[in-house]
This record gives C-alpha cells, structure tokens and sequence, in this order.
C-alpha cells in the first residue's frame, strides 16, 4: 500500500501543479480580455470587457487555491502527515469536477483512502513519522 500512497501523492503533486498553470492561463487570458487592444461589438454593453476580466481573475484565483491545496496534500501524502488524509479527501472531492484525468486521480484516491489496508497503513506510517 505505501506504493500506492506514494503514486497518489505524485499525483496529486502533478495535478497540482497543471492546475496552477491552467489558472494562471485563465488569469493572463481575463487581463489581456479586460485591457486589449482590439475592438469591442458595438453592441457590447461598455462595461462589459471588465466584469469578464473581475469573473475570470475569480476564477483563476480558485484554481490557484485548488491548485496549491492539492500540491500541498500531496506532499503531505509523501510525508505521512495526519492532516494529509483529510485534506486529501476534500481536494479529492474538488478533483472530481476536472474530467477525466482529475476525476481519474479523484476516484484513485478513494480507493486508496478509504480501502481498509489504506487506512491502516497510513496510520501506522503517520503515528512512525509524528
């Protein structure tokens, strides 16, 4: 089972890590919308190009908290700190809405998580490294 907890951790590591480039996409994409040279539609209501850059900074900004939650899981998924879990299964549950390869690593930490020989082997690792 440590094999597997390593994997997760991994990747729960690169998921994080895509989904801080992704989020940094969204928010360079949303500031390049909101102050761009190009010309608007006429009939654009003229407030507009900068409520779509405020909604995607949100958004971007989520996906970079997301983003470091779950890189910060994974560490601590390779360090086998007793918050890792936890915090694991709440990233896991955010991973889900990332179709397919988020959901893939989502349902992979479920069975990891929450199968019997995961749970005790994480809490033997985790009560030898506190």
């Amino acid at each position: 089972m440590s094999m597997h907890i390593n994997i997760l951790g991994w990747l729960l590591i690169g998921s994080g890590v895509l989904t801080g480039i992704g989020s940094l996409f969204i928010l360079f994409i949303g500031q390049i919308f909101r102050h761009g040279p190009f010309p608007m539609p006429p009939d654009m209501p003229p407030g507009m190009p900068h409520f779509i850059g405020w909604i995607s900074s949100m958004i971007g900004l989520f996906l970079a908290a997301v983003a470091a939650g779950t890189a910060a899981a994974g560490v601590g998924l390779l360090q086998y700190r007793d918050w890792a879990r936890t915090l694991t299964i709440i990233m896991a549950v955010l991973l889900l809405f990332h179709f397919p390869i988020g959901t893939g690593v989502a349902i992979y930490a479920f069975w990891v998580l929450f199968s019997k020989e995961g749970q005790d082997h994480f809490k033997t690792q985790s009560a030898q490294t506190s």
